[in-house]
């Protein structure tokens, strides 16, 4: 099965590898090998803000038709209802955080963010190859990289973001997606880091589940998503900066399971869960490398032969 021309776990096996993960305690892995075939590396001469007038021009328009597309492409595919967005008044700099439970996450939260110029920032292997990797370049996605230098980049191209006009980068703390998921996950350190060292709030976003209603019920056999927009969270001035970070994550997390209460009527399995980076069900990309030099070379020597 393919999304957007991604191989796709079937959702019986996402769902089963989910329920593995949650049984061992980790609520961060990812629930499905990457492909690793169409990722493009993020070294240090990727460009987080294109510049330039023709760059701005072709970025606006991706970003007017990602505006646009979001809430009929959201509603059809996913569920499109939105609420809180009151919250946000008199936001204009901000980290937004979200629970990362589809594919399409990030399009509902560029409409509920819309006034704020939004980036949003991605695992590396989502930095494609393709046209769709570039359309998303375009569009304002900013990749992650085990490229130190890259990072230095990243982390100037968020605080150059944060210091302009409406500027907001949107996190998935969680770090991996869980598709269709209901429970917020443990947060890494990231997102808060960003709020802190610029000074600005965090819009925790939570995204529901409920089931089809009306003549939904005979388009829809799966839950529809409904996002909400929580109380920002702003830094506190007499706390340090990693006494802020720590403040913001747990508020943030806080604030989700709130709303995971309200919504679902039960408190979350996972509010005592700690974050971790283990992965269960990948092997990774330099795996994937040393498989595909094992490959080549086997071919080699049947050439030779």
């Amino acid at each position: 099965m393919k999304y957007a021309g991604v191989e796709q776990l079937p959702y019986e096996e996402q769902q089963k590898n989910i329920k593995i993960a949650q049984e061992k305690g980790n609520y961060n892995c990812e629930i499905q090998e990457p492909d690793w075939r169409l990722m493009q590396r993020v070294d240090e001469n990727f460009q987080y803000k294109r510049k330039g007038f023709l760059k701005a021009v072709q970025s606006a328009l991706v970003r007017f038709v990602f505006f646009i597309g979001a809430k009929p492409g959201c509603w059809f595919l996913i569920g499109s209802k939105f609420s809180g967005r009151k919250n946000l008044r008199g936001v204009k700099n901000a980290v937004f955080v979200c629970n990362h439970v589809h594919n399409l996450d990030n399009e509902m939260a560029r409409w509920m963010c819309w006034g704020h110029k939004l980036y949003i920032v991605v695992a590396e292997f989502n930095n494609m190859n393709t046209w769709l990797g570039e359309v998303m370049r375009v569009g304002g996605i900013f990749p992650l990289s085990p490229n130190f230098t890259a990072m230095k980049k990243f982390t100037a191209a968020v605080n150059d973001v944060l210091h302009s006009r409406r500027g907001s980068v949107l996190f998935f703390p969680e770090k991996s997606m869980w598709p269709f998921f209901e429970q917020p996950r443990p947060f890494m350190d990231g997102a808060f880091h960003a709020a802190a060292l610029n000074n600005v709030p965090v819009v925790p976003l939570f995204i529901v589940w409920r089931e089809p209603r009306g003549l939904e019920k005979l388009l829809f056999k799966r839950k529809r998503a409904e996002m909400r927009a929580l109380k920002p969270i702003y830094p506190k001035p007499e706390l340090s900066r990693k006494e802020n970070i720590a403040y913001l994550r747990d508020e943030a997390f806080r604030e989700q399971c709130e709303c995971y209460k309200e919504f679902y009527g039960r408190e979350p399995d996972t509010i005592n869960a700690k974050f971790t980076l283990e992965e269960i069900f990948q092997k990774g990309y330099d795996a994937y490398l040393e498989e595909q030099a094992a490959k080549n070379k086997g071919r080699d020597n049947v050439n030779k032969a």
